[in-house]
């Protein structure tokens, strides 16, 4: 049997695992680029003259010296237009960058389990839509890999919990709090389990609502401690850290990890210029400059709830919260959490590594018949063994926005006026299709280029422009009014695919998604 790998592909850190099948259980890979941590640096470095590109900790430190050839955070990109500075001439796109993390994962996984990773199910935050999603499968596609699956960050903290804790787990509601380097998600999840006598435990993960910041996560809490850093050097010994990009990358690189003690002590000095300059920073001065950054998570937080409220009659006495990411771990965020909930929030395993294992299970379980044995206490004492698999369908997702066709309807001076007109509104389950008629404007008309957008505004203005479609193959010379079946839908993976058909032949005719255009 191949061996399968999840991969949680973060923006500050990154890290891969796998289910051992012999020993029946998740192993997360100790990587040779992360000087043997189990994360790596989600940061690529290139370094020119022929030489190989670098990823890891030695890109990072790299940015002290040359941070115009040192590329990092590049999944707040993913999905957009940017490319890189030139470096050498050329411009690296996000997927490109990416496909260099996924690379050297794959590499240190290959010599750790001493056969070729290949199959692989990369995870993405909740939030991230179709563009973001398709830029990343396009990086797994770069790095040589097979993406078994994209399968979002929450839903592999929800799974990894659920199946460690499937004797506990009949009817539960987990808020899902992922604050990673550089995302957000809050997702309500309801996790399931039905039990036949004789036959593994059937598990089911299904979204319930989600919210999210794409642009927010552990790198705004490094910055503002970096402001508050550089204004005591500036005070105390009279330096500009914000002088030039070599300072930066390394008040950046000093408060990244102050920012990991001050979760552990109450101050800490931070060096800001060898051999003996250096600052004290307070927990207490950087939970309070930090504030409108954790009250963003908390107003998020306290609209899934309200959400849940409306639509499923549900009060936050029944939701348990759970941590997943890296910053999660900092002390600000349990405190917030325990005053809007009234108890704190679920520990399970390591936070930072909960969304990589949940990773490995899902490649694992992915497999037809595949299975993971469990030992579940009994009611007598002592414990039996069961296993446990998820169903094909035992997993879902939905959308975050309604995604709308621009269509043309006649106005009162006798021409045509754009309007948004939606076809998945938001809420839509992946997989599930949704089928739309329009009619041709004009005589003749045997293509149509439109436009896709995310909203649910008639008003064009109101709305973003997605990607371009463009149907082809309509019989020629046929008056206008012609009627077009639109076919949209998301996959499994929440990349939208699509389907057009002529009613009058009843015959399929080309359909094109191209995300690079606007129609």
């Amino acid at each position: 049997m191949p061996v399968r790998c999840g991969i949680d592909l973060g923006t500050t850190y990154s890290s891969i695992s796998w289910f051992d099948p012999y020993n029946n259980r998740v192993d997360t890979i100790d990587l040779e680029t992360a000087d043997g941590a189990k994360v790596l640096r989600s940061v690529v470095y290139y370094p020119g003259g022929g030489d190989p590109v670098v990823v890891g900790e030695t890109a990072w430190n790299a940015r002290q010296q040359c941070p115009e050839r040192v590329i990092v955070g590049i999944k707040r990109s993913m999905g957009t237009d940017y490319k890189s500075p030139a470096i050498d001439g050329a411009e690296y796109t996000p997927p490109q960058v990416s496909a260099e993390i996924l690379k050297a994962l794959a590499r240190d996984a290959q010599t750790y389990l001493g056969e070729e990773v290949k199959d692989v199910v990369i995870t993405v935050p909740a939030y991230f839509g179709d563009k973001e999603r398709a830029a990343t499968m396009e990086a797994g596609q770069l790095a040589g890999l097979n993406v078994l699956a994209l399968l979002p960050e929450p839903h592999a903290a929800a799974l990894a919990f659920a199946v460690d804790k499937v004797a506990d787990i009949v009817d539960r509601y987990l808020l899902v709090y992922d604050l990673g380097g550089g995302t957000f998600d809050v997702t309500l999840i309801h996790a399931s389990t039905a039990r036949d006598p004789g036959s593994p435990i059937d598990l089911k993960i299904d979204t319930l609502s989600k919210e999210g910041d794409a642009a927010l996560g552990g790198l705004d809490w490094d910055r503002v401690l970096a402001d508050v850093v550089a204004e005591k050097a500036m005070q105390t010994h009279n330096l500009d850290m914000w002088g030039d990009s070599k300072k930066e990358a390394l008040l950046l690189d000093v408060c990244e990890k102050a920012k990991r003690h001050l979760s552990r002590v109450a101050a800490v000095p931070v060096l800001v210029e060898a051999p003996d300059k250096q600052v004290e920073v307070t927990a207490s001065e950087f939970e309070d400059r930090s504030r409108d950054l954790l009250l963003q998570t908390q107003l998020l937080i306290e609209r899934v709830i309200k959400e849940a409220d409306a639509q499923h009659h549900m009060g936050k006495d029944r939701i348990e919260v759970m941590l997943t990411g890296g910053s999660s771990k900092m002390p600000m965020v349990k405190k917030m959490i325990e005053g809007v909930m009234g108890r704190p929030p679920l520990q399970h395993r390591n936070p930072e590594l909960l969304v990589t294992i949940g990773a490995a299970y899902w490649a694992h379980l992915l497999q037809a018949g595949s299975t993971v044995t469990v030992a579940v206490p009994q009611p007598g004492g002592g414990t039996q063994t069961q296993k446990v698999q998820v169903m094909p369908g035992g997993l879902t997702d939905t959308a975050t926005y309604a995604i709308g066709v621009e269509v043309l309807r006649p106005d009162v001076k006798g021409g045509y006026t754009s309007f948004n007109s939606v076809v998945m509104p938001a809420g839509s389950r992946y997989g599930d299709p949704f089928e739309k008629e329009f009619c041709t404007a004009e005589d003749g008309t045997t293509e149509i280029s439109v436009a896709l957008y995310k909203g649910d505004s008639p008003d064009l203005p109101q709305c973003e422009h997605l990607m371009a479609v463009l149907i082809s193959g309509l019989p020629a010379g046929r008056p206008k009014g012609q009627r077009v079946k639109v076919r949209l839908g998301y996959d499994s993976n929440g990349i939208v695919k699509g389907s057009a058909l002529d009613v009058a032949t009843n015959t399929q005719v080309e359909f094109e998604i191209d995300r690079s255009r606007v129609s």
